[in-house]
């Protein structure tokens, strides 16, 4: 019995919107093209959000209100010995890059990310605006390219559809929060989306990095998948969507165990370069790229692998580790 109550998901809201970006004369990604943003997003946003950069975050009077120690800082996670996995919380953001492997812009092809947002840093999306618009006169990649920021477009995440764009001139950014979702209407509309799944094929779109991944007897087993993703839910929930208490899903997390791996093609992504693998062999850094088959009662978990679609799975996600895509097969009758 599915022991998921979406009631509990309705104060948990979400949002996506897309930065369009127009190159000045050339950009020169990286050959994963959230590690261009990373490198130059986080001091950009703290120059532009902190107050009192003299200041050490956990020791500022206004940790509490400041956008940058709240996404970025925060360890607001909830602190109980017995509840270790909820100590740190993950990030509340999330940039996706095109998936297309194109990392050559010119000032003739128009760049985008998007940019998923969860719980009270919604209301920080101006700053992540001026970010964005910062960091183009900075310039971002390999060459450090310029570009002006086109347009920002908002998504329905329920079929991701444009929903409306981004007035520039509002005097109340807030309004925009229109264009957010709780995780309850994500999840019922999931929930309605097959009648019956037996197979399902999850697709590692970009490198997916988890505890012990790496050795050679690793394998994304259903439940830890489930797991990950349900964990992820509690955690954000707790820490950025004011949940008084952790969300348990143990009885859902158990059942994902009959649901076995039916076939598996990954590939390991070594991010070390050529001098570092001859200094450190043994070391393993990089994650996994490929597809998994899964077999078996599908049904219930399908909610929560679409869900797991929007806010990824594993570690160092706010960049873009960990997109996963979801194809649902059914048993021909």
């Amino acid at each position: 019995m599915n022991e998921i109550n979406t009631e509990q998901f309705e104060n948990f809201r979400i949002v996506k919107y897309r930065f369009v970006l127009q190159p000045a004369d050339f950009i020169k990604l990286s050959n994963f093209p959230g590690s261009s943003i990373r490198k130059i997003f986080l001091p950009v946003f703290k120059q532009l959000t902190c107050e009192n950069p003299q200041i050490e975050c956990k020791k500022c009077y206004k940790e509490e209100k400041c956008p940058f120690f709240v996404a970025v800082e925060s360890e607001n996670g909830f602190h109980d010995p017995d509840f270790k996995r909820y100590h740190t919380p993950p990030k509340p953001f999330i940039f996706d890059s095109p998936l297309r492997k194109k990392i050559f812009y010119t000032k003739n092809n128009k760049l985008y990310f998007d940019l998923i947002l969860i719980g009270k840093t919604i209301n920080y999306f101006p700053y992540f605006i001026a970010t964005m618009r910062q960091i183009g006169e900075v310039g971002i990649g390999l060459n450090q390219g310029k570009y002006s920021l086109q347009k920002i477009l908002a998504l329905n995440l329920l079929d991701n559809t444009i929903a409306g764009e981004f007035d520039f001139n509002s005097e109340n950014r807030n309004a925009d929060n229109k264009w957010s979702f709780s995780l309850k209407e994500l999840y019922d509309k999931y929930e309605s989306e097959h009648e019956d799944i037996d197979e399902v094929t999850v697709s590692l779109v970009t490198p997916l990095r988890m505890k012990r991944l790496g050795n050679e007897n690793w394998h994304l087993y259903f439940r830890t998948l489930t797991k990950n993703i349900l964990t992820r839910i509690a955690n954000l929930a707790i820490a950025y969507c004011d949940y008084n208490e952790i969300l348990h899903f143990d009885n859902t997390i158990y059942r994902a165990g009959a649901v076995k791996i039916a076939k598996e093609s990954l590939l390991w992504d070594d991010w070390r370069n050529s001098e570092l693998r001859k200094r450190k062999p043994d070391s393993r850094m990089g994650g996994y790229y490929g597809n998994i088959t899964y077999k078996g009662n599908i049904k219930e978990f399908w909610p929560i692998l679409r869900i797991g679609e929007i806010l990824h799975v594993g570690k160092n996600t706010t960049f873009g580790l960990g997109r996963i895509v979801i194809d649902a097969y059914h048993e021909d009758i």
